[in-house]
């Protein structure tokens, strides 16, 4: 039996149908209904797309809270391996504190169930938020450091990891990966496929920053793969393709047949702009679709070596058009 955290969301939903491709008996933590009926919808896109019929009453659900500690020192009695996926992202300088709470505090819950009941491995979700920015290629091995323009999200995720390698310290076999932009199938008011519905409105500015993406099916198979895997206490970047935001959005807006943005978005402008709404809707108890430290990352230059997920597994990555299609074809919040 393995257990899973964070079970609607995009990599935890892939995840769960990746399993159940396995034929793997899974427990699976959910924290409302609307969440059972998002991951169903996922189970039956992949189920028409390739000729399947996987069902989600195979599931052991369980109504819980990482950071309910009693909750999740029950649902792992009996649990072999782990996988934490559940996370909050947010880039409001309003939500540190909560985000602080669900990241560091809610893992440090789950690492500790881990050792209390004997699971054999934690695979754990991270982010490249919480990799170093200072080298021209982030690679596994480049060191975080803080700074004014690191996000609170970021430390949030390097301070999960951090107790990820205190359960290993304490005798639990661990894994981590560091996906980047995550794309599939999914509701597009949430996390990074936020994208896609800004795209469809046919934003004629684009930001001059670079970022990478990988497809939510390669995090879900590459989990599994450290689940199966001997080795504990490493590290993988999971990246898809560097592409440049402009790039990116030209790919999606090709893909929705509407206009590509063509006018390069001035970085003060844009960061004025996120600073105002922040701020303004703040004051009226709304938030902002845009935020300070999202507009700073929209303008950051990043690229990342997906190397050793490469080398160390033979794997090879889905490709971003494929994973526009994919994500556009299972659009989830019509």
């Amino acid at each position: 039996m393995v257990f899973l955290t964070g079970s609607s969301g995009l990599v935890g939903s892939h995840l769960l149908y990746a399993l159940a491709e396995k034929g793997t008996p899974v427990r699976a933590m959910y924290r409302s209904k609307a969440s059972i009926k998002t991951v169903q919808k996922i189970f039956a896109y992949y189920n028409f797309l390739n000729e399947t019929d996987y069902s989600t009453e195979s599931i052991d659900w369980i109504q819980g809270d990482i950071l309910d500690t009693t909750s999740l020192n029950i649902t792992m009695k009996g649990v072999s391996t782990v996988y934490h996926c559940a996370a909050m992202v947010t880039f409001l300088k309003a939500d540190f504190h909560t985000c602080m709470k669900v990241n560091r505090q809610g893992t440090a819950n789950v690492v500790n169930a881990c050792l209390a009941n004997n699971v054999e491995k934690l695979c754990y979700v991270s982010s490249t938020a919480a990799l170093g920015t200072a080298s021209d290629i982030i690679t596994e091995k480049t060191i975080w450091t803080p700074g004014r323009e690191v996000s609170g999200y970021s430390i949030s995720k390097y301070s999960a990891e951090k107790e990820v390698y205190r359960g290993a310290a304490e005798g639990l076999k661990v894994s981590i990966v560091n996906p980047c932009l995550i794309l599939g199938p999914g509701n597009w008011n949430q996390s990074s496929l936020t994208l896609l519905k800004a795209a469809l409105k046919t934003p004629p500015f684009y930001t001059t920053g670079s970022n990478a993406i990988v497809d939510a099916r390669d995090v879900a198979n590459f989990l599994i793969l450290l689940s199966e895997s001997a080795e504990s206490e490493e590290k993988y970047l999971l990246i898809g393709e560097n592409i440049s935001f402009r790039g990116l959005f030209t790919k999606i807006c090709s893909q929705l047949k509407v206009n590509r943005p063509k006018y390069k978005l001035s970085p003060a402008l844009a960061k004025g702009t996120a600073f105002l709404l922040e701020h303004f809707l703040r004051f009226f108890g709304k938030k902002s679709s845009v935020s300070i430290e999202s507009m700073q990352s929209a303008y950051k230059t990043s690229s990342y070596c997906n190397d050793k997920a490469k080398e160390r597994f033979d794997y090879t990555f889905i490709s971003v058009d494929d994973s526009i299609k994919n994500a556009i074809n299972g659009r989830l919040d019509d």
